[in-house]
């Protein structure tokens, strides 16, 4: 049952999340590793990082998810392990010696070469930049190497995680992958303990701010790499990282960064405005065009079931919403929530559907239109996206053709554009 629940979890977080991308993973090292990542977005964060490993990766969660029985079930099956906090703990518990238990599981599960990750700003936040990091992830690798005589040959893999918007359906992913410390180069005697807690706690801090973007605000936050992404032919020539550009930003050329920001994200609007959501849509090279008309001929194709995959799960869709918006207001666990309503409501909503067209018809169609249910909302989803994309190619070819002028102006404005940042990002790898 646990094998059942982790393939459907992960099957919904590739539906919330249907681009992810990765970084660096050639950088990942064979043998026994800790990971080290940033914590944007609540249990979303250790899922997304067992989904791209393909295999199973122990992580610490607060003890409160596991105080009832499919809370602790859930945890279990996903290799979660209970952290204590005070605040939450009844009066006169002790809390340091249930964690220094789960501590040592951690240090026991590194021993048997089993994957740990840890989030070690300590808590799940919207922040655009990391938070400074608690000792713990250097002391349970410190006591796990001294524990077996400095043998395990243990590895710390730094990855920083990248929401385009974490909350919202149907958007992507960046994870970055940054270079392996080695634990055993912080060996030391027991009175040199606390240095070398503090020495790999600096170490592990650099490391991450090396693969984790950070900006002054959420907004160039979110700009900075699709910015990277509209030069990559560009910059591909002298192969900077968009991540190395920008952890050397001083304050002057972040302000010049988000002038930059300021700028596409007019031109950006510029475009909408005139029906076209794509930065690059009006230039649809003409090699592209059969796949053009592939996509138009699937939407017609498919508009019928599509129809009736909104219908039978767009009202559960928005309930879920509804449901996660009253139930927090906290960004970092919105979108959990959000995945674990719509996993129970979603088969719900189409199981009353089809009770009540089996009611007021006969049972087999409301046998057959539950059994359709979940494919026609795939293909409601698919079809969705598909509309938008063809809807953004005709509203460009639409424009290119009756109205040239401003099509080259458009063109010449981005090609300016595309040029300013560019020549920034070029600037920081010089």
């Amino acid at each position: 049952m646990g094998r059942f629940v982790r393939w459907l979890v992960f099957r919904l977080l590739r539906l919330y999340y249907p681009r992810i991308a990765v970084e660096g993973l050639e950088q990942l090292p064979r043998g026994r590793v800790m990971f080290v990542l940033n914590h944007p977005n609540g249990l979303l964060d250790p899922l997304l990082l067992m989904l791209i490993l393909g295999q199973p990766v122990a992580f610490l969660a607060k003890n409160t998810f596991f105080n009832n029985p499919i809370g602790r079930w859930m945890m279990q099956a996903f290799g979660a392990l209970p952290i204590y906090r005070q605040s939450d703990a009844a009066e006169g518990s002790n809390t340091r010696d249930l964690n220094e238990q789960t501590f040592a599981r951690c240090r026991q599960l590194l021993a048997d070469q089993h994957h740990l990750a840890l989030f070690p700003e300590g808590t799940s936040h919207s922040e655009a930049y990391l938070l400074p990091l608690r000792s713990g992830a250097a002391r349970i690798a410190l006591g796990a190497e001294a524990e077996h005589n400095w043998q395990l040959d243990l590895k710390i893999v730094p990855i920083g995680l990248w929401y385009e918007d974490k909350h919202i359906f149907r958007s992507s992913v960046l994870l970055l992958v940054g270079k392996p410390i080695n634990v055993n180069q912080f060996q030391h005697a027991e009175a040199e303990r606390e240095q070398a807690v503090a020495s790999l706690t600096t170490r592990m801090a650099e490391h991450l701010g090396g693969v984790v973007f950070q900006a002054g605000n959420a907004e160039l936050l979110r700009g900075l790499p699709v910015m990277v992404g509209w030069t990559v032919d560009r910059l591909r020539r002298k192969r900077p990282s968009g991540r190395e550009a920008y952890t050397s930003l001083t304050p002057t050329e972040r302000v010049q960064l988000a002038t930059l920001a300021a700028k596409a994200q007019r031109y950006a609007r510029t475009l909408r405005l005139l029906g076209i959501a794509d930065p690059w849509a009006p230039q649809l090279p003409l090699a592209t065009r059969w796949r053009f008309w592939r996509k138009f001929l699937w939407t017609l194709l498919a508009f019928i079931p599509a129809a009736c995959g909104i219908l039978l799960s767009y009202p559960m869709y928005r309930l879920s919403g509804i449901i996660a918006t009253r139930m927090t207001k906290e960004l970092e666990v919105l979108s959990t929530i959000k995945l674990i309503a719509g996993m129970v409501l979603q088969p719900i909503g189409w199981i009353v559907t089809s009770l009540i067209i089996g009611l007021l018809t006969t049972w087999q169609a409301g046998l057959i239109v539950l059994l359709l249910a979940p494919l026609f909302g795939f293909i409601a989803l698919r079809w969705s996206e598909r509309w938008r994309a063809v809807r953004e190619a005709t509203a460009a070819s639409w424009l290119r053709l009756t109205q040239p002028d401003l099509t080259s102006q458009l063109l010449q404005r981005r090609r300016d554009l595309g040029e300013q940042i560019s020549n920034t990002i070029l600037s920081l790898n010089d």
